[in-house]
């Protein structure tokens, strides 16, 4: 298959999840692609090319987004307990992946043949690799804004405002919970929620 019938639609969801139209397409795809067998491989013209797996770009991406974070949290006067707070739980694998989920960056991700399921640590890494390639297509800017976009913001940053939860919106807290205490303790035996079966998308720790 050409680019852009293999991996074009998921990069259209993705740029509309993350509100940023990228020039440069493959960077796109790259940061998306899970995958080491077939699934990476396109046509580009006589040309038979393979995308690289998105390991690299999340190890990019995270060392750029933390920059964002800390500039935040200095102009904001917060303390250096802040910050070890912050770096520990905004940029852990929990809740990057919750962010993905959220935005439904699950559907936009390459897998190899014959997967089906999108872990934590895979979603959180195609986050990591989404927002690399934002600063190499866009700019420190471009991922500001694309960090705002997916509210990658630190822990103190929630809104004060309170309003009665929907359903949906308490289950999605629970698994916010449940991922935030995989981040503090990873060996930590994953909790039951049995009352939430039936929109188990929102669970996927």
């Amino acid at each position: 298959m050409d680019f852009d019938h293999r991996f074009g639609a998921k990069i259209a969801r993705c740029e509309l999840a993350i509100a940023y139209t990228f020039n440069d397409k493959t960077l796109c795809a790259q940061a998306l692609n899970a995958a080491a067998d077939t699934a990476a491989i396109y046509r580009d013209g006589q040309a038979v090319r393979r995308l690289p797996k998105n390991d690299r770009l999340a190890l990019y991406g995270d060392v750029v987004a933390e920059p964002v974070l800390c500039r935040r949290w200095f102009m904001e006067g917060r303390t250096t307990a802040d910050w070890d707070h912050i770096r520990k739980v905004a940029l852990c694998n929990g809740s990057l992946a919750e962010r993905g989920f959220a935005h439904g960056l699950d559907t936009c991700v390459t897998l190899n043949s014959g997967t089906s399921h999108i872990s934590v640590k895979m979603m959180a890494t195609a986050v990591e690799a989404v927002l690399g390639a934002v600063h190499l297509d866009g700019g420190a800017d471009a991922l500001v804004a694309v960090m705002d976009r997916l509210r990658i913001v630190g822990p103190f940053h929630e809104s004060v405002t309170f309003k009665t939860p929907t359903f949906e919106e308490f289950c999605l807290q629970i698994r916010r919970d449940l991922l935030t205490l995989r981040c503090i303790d990873p060996f930590r035996q994953g909790l039951k929620v049995p009352f939430c079966w039936n929109i188990s998308f929102l669970l996927r720790v």
